[in-house]
Order: structure tokens, then C-alpha cells, then sequence
């Protein structure tokens, strides 16, 4: 049963207006769509103009992560403002009757709160630890500790999801009301990020093996699409 400790408390001005049945607040759900992306795009606004950035980011817990440059344009701008975040994973083309008909299956999180800064060596460190650990596990132990000035020279900032709402596509096309024999093709041709067999660099790679958890790596989206079952 969804209460307050299983849906993102979202204010009623950011809940999904347009095709709201496929909003979606439980924090499982929205999680899993951050959990599945390697990237964010952050807006903002900077002197009186809209931007959007995208970047790396990663959620531990109850907020999401991301890192830029210390003392740089961006993180100067954001450290203590309010931003507005989104995710999207694309995951099929749908095709119909029509071009109207026509859509795409999705996965995508807004995610609207106030940037905060990691400041501490070991908070920083254990942030980026965390962000590693998401994106390939088994890769931290692998390399090299961090250098103090490495830390020193990047931003580490957060957000918390307290107003984070999904919305999914995840079905075949609507139904056709005018000429539903109309003789089209009509179905999902699926998507998804595949990854390709690693790559050593010649000049840089300093062992011969490959390391199993870089040779099985195939990515950190597990979605499975539910449209076939519906």
C-alpha cells in the first residue's frame, strides 16, 4: 500500500498534468529510472537567461549527485540555488495508425530542490566511491587512490529528492478509432544501450588481462518492458 514513506511528497504545481496515468511517485519506481542513467540534464537560470547542462550523476540514498570543476562557472552558479533536473532513458519506437498515432516508449524523472556542496575530503571521496560503484562495481578497488588536489579540484553537489516525479511509456500503440484495418505495419520496435567488447589502449593499458568485471560489463539499465504483458 503507497503512503508517505513510498511516494516523492511532490507539490501539487509539479505533479504531471498532461497524460497523468503515467506519472509515477513511488520512490521505487522513480529511483530505478535514476539508477538506470548515466546522465542528467540540469537547468538554471544565469544572468536572466535559461541554460541546461548535462552531466554525470548518481543517487546514493535520498539524494542525487553530480560534480563539475571547483570554484568553476558551473558549480558557482548552482552551489545554493535552485535547479531543475530531468532524466530520460529512451526505450522504443511505437508505431500506429497514423503519424498521430505515432510515439515513443520512455523512462524519465524531474527532479526540482536546492544545490547543495560535499565539502569535506572524505565526504567528497566517498561521494565519488559511490558514483563509481553505480556506474562499473568492482572498478574502485582497481585503480589508484585519489590525490588530495584531485579532490580539491573538483565540485561535488547534491540534490535531495523530495520533489522527484516520473513519467513512463510503456506500451503498444492507442487504439485506432477511424480506420483500425487500415493495412500498416503496427507494433514497438524496442531500444536499449548496448555495450560493445572493451577496447585496451595501446599506449596506456598496463595489464594484459582484462579484468571479468569490465570484459561481462554490460550496463546499469536492467529494464525489462512490461508492454507485452499489458
Amino acid at each position: 500500500m503507497e503512503n508517505a514513506d513510498t511516494l516523492y511528497p511532490v507539490q501539487e504545481e509539479y505533479r504531471v498534468k498532461r497524460t497523468a496515468d503515467g506519472a509515477r511517485y513511488n520512490k521505487d519506481e522513480v529511483n530505478a529510472v535514476i539508477d538506470a542513467s548515466y546522465l542528467c540534464h540540469i537547468s538554471f537560470i544565469q544572468n536572466d537567461k535559461p541554460t541546461a547542462i548535462p552531466l554525470a550523476c548518481w543517487r546514493d540514498g535520498q539524494y542525487l549527485y553530480f560534480h563539475s570543476a571547483n570554484k568553476g562557472r558551473l558549480s558557482n552558479q548552482l552551489i545554493g540555488n535552485e535547479v531543475c533536473i530531468s532524466i530520460a532513458l529512451f526505450d522504443g519506437l511505437v508505431l500506429g495508425h497514423s503519424a498521430f498515432n505515432h510515439s515513443y516508449n520512455f523512462r524519465s524523472v524531474v527532479i526540482r530542490g536546492h544545490v547543495e556542496e560535499v565539502g569535506k575530503k572524505l565526504n567528497k571521496e566517498a561521494a565519488m566511491r559511490a558514483f563509481m560503484d553505480q556506474v562499473l562495481p568492482g572498478r574502485w578497488p582497481d585503480i589508484r587512490p585519489p590525490k588530495e588536489k584531485e579532490l580539491r579540484a573538483i565540485a561535488v553537489m547534491r540534490v535531495k529528492l523530495d520533489q522527484a516525479a516520473g513519467k513512463i511509456r510503456d506500451e503498444f500503440p492507442d487504439e485506432e478509432a477511424d480506420t483500425p484495418d487500415w493495412p500498416t505495419w503496427i507494433g514497438v520496435i524496442p531500444a536499449a544501450i548496448t555495450f560493445a567488447a572493451p577496447d585496451p589502449d595501446p599506449r596506456r593499458n598496463k595489464t594484459d588481462l582484462t579484468p571479468q568485471y569490465i570484459a561481462d560489463y554490460a550496463g546499469i539499465d536492467d529494464h525489462v518492458a512490461q508492454y507485452r504483458n499489458k
